[in-house]
């Protein structure tokens, strides 16, 4: 059994190491990248809550994403930055109390009025983490921006940054906290007029605003909010919106990433399996086999011989010089689970130990041989002596 464990165990830990370097490796190396999703629909808001100075958020209508401003960070010690959301209560005239906008809007019916029932601008291409030349991983997009209509000279992409759960070093908590906003302002107004660029944002700034894409893979989502007005309109409003989680490396994973590592998986699974059955099978089916003196002179060997989950038979039984067997041995067949005893005689003691070899064929497990060695039968019967005789020696004192 234990040349069969040998190649299966290392089986299994070739397969264990192919597996994970497969799948499981979420840090970014090189590229990961994701494209791009569709945009939200026209009807969907931009939701953004100043919390106040204990984290809590005001209250706010779930009509569509919703993110978190934190401004306190100088007040509280806090380190989250909080830089950009004092610019961003800037930008919307805000004074500094905890409050809720939808899309740039304080009133949420103002909000809704303003809203566009129709797409007026398309965005495609690649949301990219990428190594810079300070060996940092940055945030690059490469996209192709088209208006369907013309905009105004107002017109502005905020890239913001999310974090789904962060914790801050107070153990204060916040769900969707922006750690960071990034304005773009460079593409074209004119209708039908494709902008091909790449957005982008060093690692540096990154890791300035606390966001580690490296250290950190999971639990972020970005966020693109376009800002304007088609031309012609006096107000300003959301003019597109897109936000999706952050790219890992399971993005890129393809169905037949897994095919492989799951059909070696699985094979190794079957095999182990089949080695652990057949071990099991094989330890219920052997006999157990015991033997001890019977006699001295002559010496006799008695045999005992339990049969396991499968029946055997006893093909023959040698000893090694100076032992000699006093006559043949009969051939036995013991059914499963069955007791047999039986004896060896041999022709004359010896000194030294009693090397017996027993030969044994089990059905469907094959052949095999027992090596049994026994002290000489005079060493036992000296062993005893000594016993009694300092066991009654004790008993005197």
């Amino acid at each position: 059994m234990r040349p069969l464990l040998v190649p299966v165990a290392l089986f299994l830990v070739l397969t264990s190491c192919m597996v994970p370097s497969a799948l499981a490796d979420d840090a970014p190396k090189g590229t990961v990248s994701k494209a791009i999703p569709e945009p939200e629909h026209p009807s969907q808001m931009l939701i953004e809550s100043f919390m106040d100075s204990d984290a809590n958020e005001p209250e706010w209508s779930d009509q569509g994403v919703h993110l978190s401003w934190w401004p306190w960070s100088d007040e509280t010690g806090s380190n989250w930055p909080d830089d950009d959301a004092k610019s961003r209560l800037g930008q919307l005239g805000l004074p500094g109390e905890p409050a809720t906008v939808y899309n740039g809007e304080s009133n949420l019916a103002n909000a809704s009025e303003l809203q566009y029932s129709e797409f007026v601008l398309d965005l495609e291409g690649e949301i990219q983490f990428v190594l810079d030349d300070n060996g940092g991983v940055a945030l690059s997009m490469p996209v192709a921006f088209t208006p369907r209509v013309n905009l105004s000279d107002s017109t502005v992409l905020s890239i913001f940054i999310s974090e789904d759960r962060a914790v801050d070093h107070h153990g204060r908590v916040a769900h969707h906290l922006i750690r960071d906003m990034m304005p773009e302002v460079g593409f074209s107004n004119e209708a039908n007029n494709t902008t091909e660029t790449t957005w982008s944002i060093p690692s540096s700034h990154l890791l300035a605003a606390g966001i580690d894409f490296d250290a950190q893979p999971h639990g972020w989502h970005i966020t693109l909010a376009f800002f304007g007005a088609v031309e012609g309109d006096q107000e300003d409003r959301l003019l597109g919106l897109y936000h999706t989680s952050a790219p890992t490396s399971w993005d890129e994973a393809s169905v037949g990433d897994f095919f492989m590592p799951g059909f070696v998986l699985l094979l190794c699974v079957v095999i182990a399996s089949g080695a652990v059955l057949g071990s099991f099978r094989r330890e219920k089916g052997m006999p157990k086999i015991d033997a001890q003196w019977s006699s001295v002179e002559p010496p006799v060997l008695q045999f005992r011989i339990q049969a396991g989950t499968q029946p055997l038979t006893l093909k023959g039984c040698t000893c090694a010089e100076p032992w000699a067997i006093r006559g043949g041995f009969k051939r036995a067949n013991i059914t499963a689970g069955r007791h047999h005893e039986f004896s060896v005689r041999f022709k004359r003691n010896e000194e030294r130990d009693c090397h017996v070899s027993l030969n044994v064929e089990v059905d469907e497990l094959g052949s095999w041989t027992q090596y049994l060695r026994l002290p000489s039968p005079r060493e036992a019967i000296r062993s005893v002596e000594g016993n009694v005789e300092e066991a009654t020696t004790g008993g005197a004192e």
